[in-house]
């Protein structure tokens, strides 16, 4: 984290140098007095901080170009579970947005997207390799601390069923329903839409029930 703070204030001090103008790594070196500069601008390309655009020339990247590519770079990791090699299942909004075949979505917003997943208490040390290995974000259910973009949330449990819906590893739909019951307020259009998809007479015996 120390590093990353580092080299974004680099960047910064780059680009109010240089702003969109390409320079060398002599120009680098008149600018910014270091004894590693082959070092720092490797470290700063490796970050998309700048840009090499031919031999021995760079460019700093355009704050919106960087901010977009961060962006993009956390959408890329939402596929990354078909990488996985234990058991897991989407749970939660996202199994109400699988069974419903994507016609309800919600629990994420503008700046936060959680990705639920359901995993064995064991493989916990497994999925923590995994995910800093993909580079993405993740954390435990309930954990507090800050959230932000694509994250996935790990939901631990001893023991889950799962099943595949069109070629994705879910919780079942008896637990969705569950689920969506639990939570009425949010999740209504999504039951009518399973009861209605699935013919599951789902408010007959609910709406007696209450």
């Amino acid at each position: 984290m120390v590093i990353m703070n580092k080299y974004t204030k680099i960047y910064g001090w780059i680009y109010a140098a240089f702003g969109n103008e390409e320079f060398t790594i002599n120009e680098f070196r008149a600018v910014f007095p270091s004894p590693q500069h082959a070092k720092i601008i490797f470290d700063l390309v490796h970050s998309n901080f700048i840009k090499r655009v031919s031999r021995g020339r760079y460019k700093a990247t355009p704050p919106q170009e960087l901010v977009q590519e961060i962006v993009a770079n956390s959408i890329q990791k939402e596929n990354i579970m078909t990488e996985a090699q234990k058991k897991y299942a989407y749970c939660a909004n996202d199994a109400v947005g699988i069974w419903t075949d994507g016609y309800y979505w919600t629990g994420f917003t503008r700046g936060y997207k959680p990705i639920h997943i359901k995993v064995l208490r064991r493989d916990l040390g497994y999925w923590e390799r995994f995910f800093k290995k993909m580079g993405a974000e993740f954390a435990l259910e309930d954990e507090d601390r800050t959230l932000f973009g694509i994250t996935f949330l790990l939901h631990i449990v001893r023991d889950f069923k799962v099943e595949l819906k069109d070629g994705i590893q879910v919780i079942p739909l008896k637990e969705v329903i569950k689920f969506c019951q639990a939570n009425e307020l949010t999740y209504r259009p999504a039951m009518e839409y399973l009861d209605e998809r699935y013919d599951l007479g789902l408010f007959d015996s609910y709406e007696h029930a209450h």
